[in-house]
């Protein structure tokens, strides 16, 4: 984090007012540049050489501060994983573009810079507000993480969990012994509570039921009429939809659009966080932070009502280290509406009812010296072998939790878009750990001062095969139409990480990994290499201030 006077940051963005620099106001400026190379041979069947590419990120993160008792914070992205070089032919003539494009990872255009995140804090005597659009984080980052600067192993963050909020943090303890006058010490025990504002009206329309056929009325006892597909009411079925319509558009909606609170989709957030830096523990000086996130999801036309409970505790004694978070999410919701997931037979009353089940963890356990860190991770993130069905028992851990560069990165990445389509978008992995549970041991060794040699190898074997995603063998505790895998895992995946920093802003990183993929994954739906073998190397250059 570096100093900025008010005055040169905003001639740095081309503002027109000026701040003048005060003793008690500063602006700080926070963020990053990297830049992050790839490269994937053999990675599609029919690849001809090496698959090669870069992609950039500018994140700027200015902070105005008023005495640490009002601050305002802004987060820009610019060129943001946009991939290095002209790919939107801006050049008429390829050999001679000089211009590049901003056209992204995905190979989509977008904007240069774009605002995500614009919030403030202020303190009042009994705790701090903190409200706007802001990131989110939580634990190790399995259901909310924020997506900042390199806190990974290995690969990038490259999303991030933004909420628009209203949160209140506060020390109970310390409220409760300035009421009562009783005690000094204060234990750093915390509450936050909050109030998210996710949706005001979603684009797609919800129905709830389908209208199909053209039926008369009742009198004619025409099984295809139903009356809630009689708009005009003049006896002749006239409104033709599935249950749920997305192909509304922003002229769609009617200037009072935001009245209705129906279709609004609210949550609460608490959370109860005890966190102390000098713990005193098993006859020694430690570190322990332990609590839990829960949130409350509502939203009232889809009769969804999600709960979700969360745990995280972290602890560091002797040098031994130990963290854990674990997750659940339940509760009924119609809100669900997938290919293949309604009721051809008409045997449920209603198709789109759905009752989450829905559970994720990841531990670690290891020993750090000054010289080298041991760790043993493990983790699970549910599956889903049917989603026609009520249960809804499958969802990814947040794809910036990164395990690994190939196997849930890129391969179940790509198999799970591919197989899914466009049309179930919402049950892609995006690269977080999906229906599976894993082991990634690590070891880290510095050798010297800012320099980290890094290697870890990952195995993974699937939680609920589904036959799509993830192939069935025998004996396997689901039904499948068929039983064509022969493995009992879905592979292995050797990871290694040479990192060095200097001028303490500078950081690099080259990162390499092989991976060896079963039968389990169909390859084939999404052209990958279908010998399983799998290779890359990426390196990372960033400037963080």
């Amino acid at each position: 984090m570096s100093k900025v006077r008010a005055l040169l940051f905003t001639a740095l963005l081309c503002a027109s007012p000026t701040v003048a620099a005060q003793d008690d106001f500063s602006v700080d400026l926070e963020g990053y540049y990297r830049t992050r190379g790839y490269s994937f041979p053999g990675l599609f069947t029919e690849q001809d050489g090496p698959a090669k590419f870069a992609a950039h990120r500018l994140r700027l993160r200015p902070v105005f501060n008023f005495e640490d008792r009002a601050i305002f914070t802004f987060e820009v992205n610019a060129l943001d994983d946009v991939v290095w070089g002209d790919n939107a032919s801006l050049s008429s003539t390829s050999l001679f573009a000089g211009s590049p494009s901003n056209t992204g990872m995905d190979g989509i255009e977008q904007g240069s810079m774009t605002l995500d995140r614009a919030w403030m804090e202020f303190s009042i005597p009994v705790g701090k507000f903190r409200v706007g659009r802001q990131p989110s984080h939580w634990g190790m980052g399995l259901l909310a993480n924020h997506g900042n600067g390199f806190d990974d192993t290995f690969g990038e963050n490259h999303g991030g969990s933004t909420y628009d909020r209203i949160m209140f943090l506060t020390q109970p303890l310390a409220v409760l012994q300035a009421i009562t006058g009783l005690g000094s010490a204060t234990a750093p025990l915390f509450f936050a509570v909050g109030m998210d504002r996710l949706v005001e009206d979603p684009l797609i329309q919800y129905y709830g039921f389908d209208c199909s056929g053209i039926g008369s009325g009742v009198l004619s006892g025409d099984s295809l009429y139903d009356p809630a597909c009689d708009k005009d009411g003049d006896g002749v079925t006239d409104s033709s939809h599935d249950y749920t319509d997305d192909t509304r558009l922003d002229s769609d909606r009617s200037q009072q659009w935001w009245v209705d609170s129906e279709d609004d989709v609210m949550e609460m957030v608490y959370a109860l966080i005890f966190r102390g830096d000098n713990v005193s523990l098993f006859g020694t000086i430690g570190e322990l932070t332990a609590g839990t996130y829960v949130v409350r999801r509502k939203q009232a036309e889809t009769n969804s009502d999600v709960t979700i409970l969360d745990a995280y505790i972290k602890a560091q004694f002797h040098g031994i280290a130990a963290e854990f978070e674990g997750l659940t999410i339940t509760g009924p919701t119609n809100a669900i509406a997938l290919p293949g997931a309604f009721d051809p037979y008409g045997e449920l009353e209603n198709p789109l009812h759905k009752e989450a089940n829905i559970s994720a963890y990841v531990g670690r356990l290891g020993y750090i010296r000054p010289g080298w860190t041991a760790m043993f991770e493990t983790g699970y993130a549910s599956g889903d072998d049917n989603v026609s069905d009520t249960d809804f028992t499958g969802r990814p851990i947040h794809p910036d939790f990164n395990v690994g560069l190939l196997l849930y990165e890129e391969i179940l990445a790509r198999v799970t878009a591919e197989t899914w389509t466009e049309d179930a978008a919402g049950l892609w992995s995006n690269g977080g750990v999906y229906n599976s549970r894993y082991v990634f041991p690590n070891i880290t060794i510095r050798p010297m001062d800012n320099w980290e040699l890094i290697g870890a190898f990952l195995m993974a074997w699937p939680d609920k095969p589904d036959g799509a995603r993830i192939r069935c063998a025998e004996g396997d505790d689901v039904e499948c139409a068929e039983y064509r895998a022969t493995a009992d895992h879905l592979g292995w995946e050797a990871d290694v990480a040479l990192k060095h920093k200097w001028s303490n802003h500078v950081m690099f990183s080259a990162e390499a990994a092989w991976a060896q993929v079963t039968d389990r994954i169909p390859l084939e739906a999404a052209d990958l290499n279908e010998s399983g073998s799998f290779y890359t190397f990426q390196t990372r250059i960033a400037y963080a201030f």
